[in-house]
């Protein structure tokens, strides 16, 4: 362990620069050319000095230990608030504590509003300090909401006991596909104009941007959602992701639609001119899928389908099972809106394990529906904006990232959000697109680096955190001695010659702030946080919070909070399936030809 410190101890700089030139030009002086010309007691104090402040050096890393194991080389910066001063701030959240003097890193909330990037392998502490910085938010009376991919009841019990230990456990609200039983009722797609719903079931859909021809059709799927959102909306029913599913895969539904529009037209006031325009868009949208028979003008689903692809699957995904049983609600428990504005704490368990693609198609909706809270709390005035800021912890988020969340977050932090993903590693994001990494590198104004798995990634993160430069100084000296004669000579002469020499050099490099393999060596619930750019780096220690065992029994098990929410007529397509199936047969039967 020794061995390694002093390794680790680089020579450089104007004050070791001028000890080692003391020390050589003491060595150089003591030779017999010199030692007539040179005061001896110059000589052997400016060699004293040298050797004393070299040995100081090596002594001091040597017996030096920081308060919390780490071998990690540099001295972390000072905190962006002073410890002094913490006991009078209550707009900032703890990371942790330095290693080498026990600081405490508070980072204001003004800051974390510019976001947080957490990257780092499973296991290392990216929950940890999830749950650290959570629980300081509970405490704070601030709004969180935390998407979980992991749905352990265990962590839902530890969220419920953080909240109740609060005095919130009234603010807990949880989405918990997975689990019915155990969830408040969510419908991501009920609230928001055609145009924001139409965005949000569209994420479904890779970005076709790059593809001109399959850009072509998805475009066309996404007129397709819009004009139907809007003309259930002109109706006043509300809608699931079932009955978007039914109307997008059953004729008789899209009869049924049309049936509803007309029947709202005949009672349109004339000068309501928003509402007759969405009447006429739909009516004339669901002309294009109308088609001739004997018995007159039918729908071709066949058609729908084309335009639409395989959007209705999906959707009938989130409509049955357990999804359906938690998102089929036509007045849910949770309007994600109203429950930031409220400072609500929302827990989202997504089953990615047992349901991998419908859990993930479901954070990409869900994302949508945070985009367009995030809009509307922009318009409100500034004092009706979420105060503390709300926190918002993406765990293992680049399974749902897409390209229009960087946009997110670019505009989050005026509606006060402070936005946290966390991922293993940048890789998550840059499959998404090229830029798409760059973009969340450069839109989080604080980073945190756990330990990293590969060489390759220790790289990028050694480049994220930055370059600096360093002096690298060598010293080397050189004895040259010579006798010379004639082999044949009768007079004695001959020549003799010695020398010495000492030549210092200097020269300047770039080096990494933090070589790439001490990313790897990190050990577990250590991190590096960079923090505004760069300019400032800590080691960072992430402590652990836990609820005391005896409050954990009096607290008692979780318990959901149940709203009464008065009834809203939808449009009830999943009651219908099979009224719809029986019509469609007995149609088919009558135009079926005699034998």
């Amino acid at each position: 362990m020794q061995i390694k410190t002093l390794q680790r101890i680089r020579l450089g700089g104007a004050a070791d620069a001028w000890s080692l030139t003391a020390i050589g030009a003491a060595f150089v002086a003591s030779s017999p050319l010199f030692i007539a010309t040179v005061n001896e007691a110059v000589m052997f104090t400016a060699a004293f000095m040298g050797m004393a402040y070299i040995t100081d050096r090596y002594a001091f890393a040597l017996t030096e230990k920081p308060m919390l194991d780490s071998d990690l080389d540099f001295v972390s910066s000072d905190p962006p608030i002073p410890p002094e001063e913490i006991h009078r701030r209550t707009d900032a959240l703890l990371f942790g504590y330095t290693t080498d003097f026990g600081k405490p890193l508070y980072i204001p909330y003004e800051d974390l509003t510019r976001h947080c990037l957490i990257i780092g392998q499973s296991g290392s502490g990216k929950t940890v300090l999830g749950s650290t910085l959570m629980r300081q938010q509970i405490d704070n009376g601030g709004g969180l909401m935390f998407v979980d991919g992991k749905m352990s009841s265990a962590d839902l019990d530890a969220m419920y006991q953080m909240c109740a230990a609060a005095g919130r456990q009234h603010d807990l609200l949880v989405i918990n596909p997975g689990d019915p039983a155990m969830s408040n009722t969510y419908n991501p797609i009920l609230y928001g104009d055609a145009d924001e719903i139409g965005s949000r079931i569209l994420s479904l859909i890779p970005d076709a941007s790059a593809s001109p021809g399959a850009d072509y059709f998805r475009q066309g799927a996404l007129q397709a959602i819009t004009t139907l959102v809007r003309g259930i909306k002109v109706t006043g029913k509300a809608y699931s992701f079932l009955d978007l599913s039914i109307m997008m895969s059953n004729p008789r539904a899209l009869m049924a639609l049309q049936k509803l529009v007309l029947h709202k037209a005949k009672t349109v006031q004339k000068d309501d001119k928003e509402t007759q325009d969405s009447i006429d868009d739909i009516l004339l949208f669901l002309n294009r899928f109308t088609t001739k028979t004997q018995r007159g003008v039918q729908f071709d689903v066949n058609k729908m389908k084309e335009t639409l692809g395989g959007i209705a699957g999906r959707l009938h995904s989130f409509g049955t099972g357990t999804f359906g049983n938690v998102l089929n609600s036509y007045n849910p428990e949770v309007n994600l809106y109203e429950a930031i504005l409220a400072n609500k704490i929302i827990y989202i368990m997504l089953p990615t394990m047992a349901k991998s693609e419908v859990a993930t198609n479901m954070a990409k909706i869900l994302m949508g529906d945070y985009r367009t809270a995030v809009s509307w709390i922009q318009r409100l005035p500034e004092h009706e904006r979420p105060n503390p800021p709300t926190l918002v912890f993406l765990d293992e988020a680049g399974s749902y990232f897409n390209q229009s969340f960087t946009r997110l977050m670019e505009q989050a932090r005026s509606a006060r959000q402070m936005v946290i993903p966390a991922a293993q590693v940048k890789a998550n994001f840059d499959v998404i697109s090229e830029e798409m990494g760059e973009m969340v590198m450069g839109n989080t104004y604080t980073k945190v680096f756990f330990q990293l798995g590969t060489n390759e990634v220790a790289e990028v993160a050694a480049t994220l955190v930055g370059m600096t430069k360093k002096v690298t100084m060598t010293v080397s000296d050189s004895d040259s001695e010579s006798d010379s004669a004639q082999k044949i000579q009768i007079t004695p002469d001959q020549a003799n010659s010695t020398g010495q020499g000492l030549s210092i050099g200097m020269r300047e490099e770039e080096v990494y702030r933090i070589k790439p393999d001490s990313f790897i060596s990190l050990k577990r619930g250590q991190c590096v946080i960079t923090y505004a750019g760069a300019s400032k780096i800590f080691d960072i220690r992430v402590p652990m919070f836990t609820v005391d065992e005896e409050l954990k029994k009096a607290i008692g098990p979780t318990k959901i909070n149940r709203q009464y929410k008065p009834r809203i007529e939808g449009l009830c397509f999943q009651n219908k399936i099979l009224e719809f199936v029986e019509q469609i047969s007995e149609k088919e039967e009558e135009e079926e030809p005699p034998k």
